[in-house]
């Protein structure tokens, strides 16, 4: 019997990993990457619970020595008013642990597993239908097409995979965005208060991380790492199209790139942190240049497959950063989609059972970002005036799905 001859749209993690896993199990895999090179590293970092990288250490997905730092302190802070209070107000020193590595890195790890003729860049999908007889086409915008078996769109929020097979899905702006940031270690003033910490300066308005990871080159010593920053603003509909415009005029979907932003808004964005931050923070902001900006969407799908068409990643179920699951839920997708087709039912079956399965949790983690983005953005409170356990109260009140990290106990 051929091989299952399967598609995949869209190269960066969710697809790799597809594509990687998808091989193993003894697909013919063809990856179709819209984009003329790989996929960029801008320095950007992830979180993962420390569990996952020895699952994906086990499963040979990345290799044993990928360089990252682990986070047991998650300090929620807040700026006070007080001359000597340079690092503001911690209402909740969390415990917790979760491994932070560069982004980049994790990609390089995925790709390399993908067989090298299976890699197709400068291959951008205009449009897919399935036949009668449950080929599906995929039509290029160099005018070629290309026939599957089986098409699995990983091709993030605006997928055409989505728009395809449920047209009136469509990702919805929540009303803010994530203002980013890398700044090299050399140029801090001083490392301690990120040592072994994911920090959470908040603010009327919105909160956001800053914390470690590896250098480019996978450096870890300190002095060499690079500190990865985010804050959320809420902006309007109107605010957000001025923001995503770049300083050439060019009106960019839903992330504006690193060194796009005109220098006067990103000065103006520099104000502003100096006026809500904690000194200390305020100061790696100043010192960051080419920001970038990233609107935030969720989107919760009917499914993850229609016929023989699936959704994986963001091109899925769209849920909110505050989860910290955008690239988990994307490996998650691969693994169970592996497993299911190695399973001994037919392809329909498989693919139906899968379906129901990454439906029911990607639509629960896009109620939880709700859940969160509520808490810690549209009706974040003072944190100045408040303790570890009136925190969890608080947050209790708002946020209903359980998660690992606010459903501990306070001692």
């Amino acid at each position: 019997m051929s091989p299952l001859n399967v598609g995949v749209i869209g190269g960066s993690i969710a697809g790799s990993t597809m594509a990687a896993l998808l091989a193993r199990a003894g697909c013919a895999v063809t990856v179709l990457e819209r984009s003329g090179d790989e996929a960029k590293d801008r320095g950007a970092g992830i979180g993962v619970p420390t569990s996952v990288v020895d699952m994906l250490v086990a499963r040979d997905l990345v290799d044993a020595d990928t360089p990252y730092f682990v986070a047991n302190r998650f300090p929620r802070l807040w700026r006070t008013e007080e001359e000597e209070d340079r690092y503001g107000h911690v209402a909740w020193d969390q415990a917790g642990s979760i491994a932070l590595l560069n982004w980049g890195a994790l990609y390089r790890n995925l790709r390399k597993r993908v067989p090298t003729d299976a890699y197709r860049t400068a291959c951008e999908v205009t449009a897919l239908r399935e036949r009668g007889d449950g080929v599906v086409v995929v039509d290029l915008a160099d005018g070629r097409s290309r026939e599957f078996d089986l098409v699995v769109c990983a091709d993030g929020y605006r997928s055409i995979g989505r728009q395809t097979l449920f047209p009136s899905t469509q990702p919805d702006y929540v009303g803010y965005v994530l203002w980013r940031g890398v700044l090299e270690e050399k140029n801090l003033a001083e490392s301690a208060p990120l040592e072994g910490a994911v920090c959470w300066p908040s603010y009327r308005g919105g909160h956001g991380p800053f914390f470690f990871v590896p250098g480019p080159d996978g450096a870890i010593a300190a002095g060499r790492r690079l500190v990865n920053w985010g804050l959320y603003l809420r902006v309007t509909e109107i605010e957000r199209a001025q923001l995503l415009t770049g300083k050439d005029g060019t009106a960019h979907g839903g992330t504006l790139p690193p060194g796009a932003m005109a220098p006067t808004r990103e000065a103006n964005l520099k104000q502003w942190a100096r006026e809500v931050l904690p000194e200390y923070y305020a100061e790696i902001v100043e010192k960051s240049t080419g920001t970038f900006v990233q609107a935030i969407y969720e989107c919760a799908v009917p499914a993850y497959r229609r016929g023989r068409i699936c959704l994986a990643g963001d091109a899925g179920a769209l849920a909110r950063p505050h989860t910290g699951t955008g690239v988990l839920k994307g490996i998650t997708d691969a693994i169970t989609l592996a497993a299911a087709l190695k399973a001994d039912v037919p392809l329909d079956e498989a693919l139906t059972r899968w379906s129901e399965e990454r439906t029911a949790s990607g639509n629960d983690l896009v109620t939880l970002g709700g859940q969160l983005g509520r808490a810690l953005v549209d009706e974040i409170g003072d944190w100045s005036k408040m303790d570890a356990r009136a925190m969890q109260k608080w947050f209790s009140s708002i946020v209903t799905v359980p998660t690992e990290m606010f459903s501990k106990d306070v001692a």
